[in-house]
């Protein structure tokens, strides 16, 4: 059996990456509530109260699930939470990993917190001794693409027509970034 991947804080100039704590998920319901980050983050339309909520925290806070790291992104300067990331599907036979991220206050948008926590999340990804890190990224959001882009990742294919939004089926990239 693999170990436990252990939520440790990570810190870069702007970001703190930490375990999330029951205080959290109020900002968390909000997120999963609005519209416009479900539709970025790929989340599904179902129901997330406060009891999807507290399970979902004791999911990614025990650090007992060896396939997923999911920590809060938090701004330095004053302590707010203003997002999440996750590598999932943690494979160490295979090297591989999924990586994900929201970040959930839409005034933080552009100031380069996403590009800083995925750097910090490629570090530990590299800490783990992957060899490539995923995502999926729907094809309709280019300032996700561009984010992905300018990491150094590449796109490995296209799921054609996957995901359905209310304006049709829109195509799916995936994306990968190699550790040399």
């Amino acid at each position: 059996m693999t170990a436990a991947v252990r939520p440790r804080a990570m810190r870069g100039e702007q970001v703190r990456l930490r375990a999330f704590r029951r205080e959290d998920l109020p900002r968390v319901i909000a997120w999963r509530r609005d519209d416009e980050l479900r539709r970025g983050a790929l989340w599904s339309d179902a129901p997330f109260g406060a009891r999807e909520a507290q399970r979902w925290l004791r999911a990614v806070s025990n650090g007992a699930d060896a396939s997923r790291v999911t920590l809060a992104v938090e701004r330095r300067a004053d302590g707010r939470l203003v997002g999440l990331t996750n590598l999932t599907r943690i494979d160490r036979r295979a090297g591989t990993a999924y990586f994900g991220i929201v970040i959930g206050e839409k005034d933080c948008w552009g100031q380069g917190i996403a590009s800083e926590s995925l750097r910090l999340m490629l570090r530990r990804a590299a800490a783990l001794r992957l060899r490539k890190v995923l995502l999926e990224v729907a094809a309709d959001n280019p300032r996700a693409i561009e984010l992905y882009r300018r990491a150094g990742f590449q796109t490995e294919g296209v799921l054609r027509r996957q995901l359905a939004r209310p304006e049709g089926f829109v195509d799916v990239m995936v994306m990968a970034f190699f550790f040399a």
